[in-house]
């Protein structure tokens, strides 16, 4: 009966797939070849900054006919990001900051390079207190900071992406922004016993843009314009401009590459 049983598991032993870490066919961690339209897919956004002058972004954009289509203008900003290049290669232009991030459909996604810079917002007033000791029968109490906030300086992208049915619209819904620290103004001061206080609260300068839009898989779209900040006045640079260019990718993982561009070693 022993053997009887062994016989008959025998061409289940030997088709049965090969267990990872034995000699064969290379360990498949999807279980199996899956058809690129049953993949999953996640979705890559990159934006960009760039900055040039306000007299060259007006130029460019009057001139649009390589985006139109029988008088139409299309979404594909791709030709307007290669006049870009052109203009960054020969100085005229320059790439402020880059966000990448990468996020399944429907899942919100954020990327940033910030500071934490806190400050208070309120304050309790300065006050007069009575001593014990003879020496000091009245101590002035400087005001004390009750309430404080936490603003992130620099760069924030934060993204909603959604994948269509189509497989090939993307709708966005995103809020980047960057923020500078301009100054700390001061609203007065106290001058108590021992020290001086100072009140003192911050300004802040920011590029932001909220906005919702469809977009097509591995083409760029022309997101805004800002005016940047001039670090030299402390106050807005109306002769520059900083355009916004968003591209996103389909990215399907588990899709093989060929065996030269795979990245594995030999």
């Amino acid at each position: 009966m022993k053997r009887a049983t062994t016989l008959l598991l025998l061409p289940l032993l030997l088709s049965a797939p090969p267990v990872h870490g034995q000699e064969g066919d290379e360990f498949n961690p999807l279980g199996r070849d899956i058809p690129i339209e049953q993949m999953e897919r996640q979705l890559r956004i990159q934006l960009e900054w760039i900055e040039m002058s306000h007299e060259t972004m007006t130029e460019m954009l009057e001139d649009e006919s390589g985006m139109e289509v029988d008088g139409r203008l299309s979404g594909n900003a791709g030709p307007l990001r290669e006049s870009v290049k052109e203009l960054i290669d020969e100085k005229d232009a320059r790439i402020l900051e880059t966000a990448i991030v990468t996020a399944r459909s429907g899942q919100r996604a954020k990327v940033e390079s910030i500071a934490e810079f806190i400050y208070p917002t309120e304050y309790d007033p300065p006050s007069t207190v009575t001593g014990t000791e003879a020496k000091s029968p009245r101590i002035r109490l400087a005001p004390q900071a009750t309430a404080f906030e936490t603003r992130n300086l620099g760069m924030t992208l934060e993204v909603d992406p959604v994948l269509g049915a189509d497989d090939r619209t993307i709708d966005l819904n995103l809020a980047p922004e960057i923020v500078y620290l301009v100054d700390q103004e001061n609203y007065g001061s106290f001058d108590g016993d021992d020290h001086e206080v100072e009140v003192v609260m911050p300004t802040f300068y920011t590029m932001k843009t909220t906005t919702q839009i469809t977009m097509i898989d591995g083409q760029y779209t022309f997101l805004g314009a800002h005016s940047p900040f001039n670090e030299d006045t402390l106050r807005m640079d109306s002769e520059r401009k900083v355009l916004l260019f968003l591209k996103t990718d389909i990215v399907y993982v588990g899709l093989d590459l060929p065996e030269k561009n795979s990245g594995k070693k030999e």
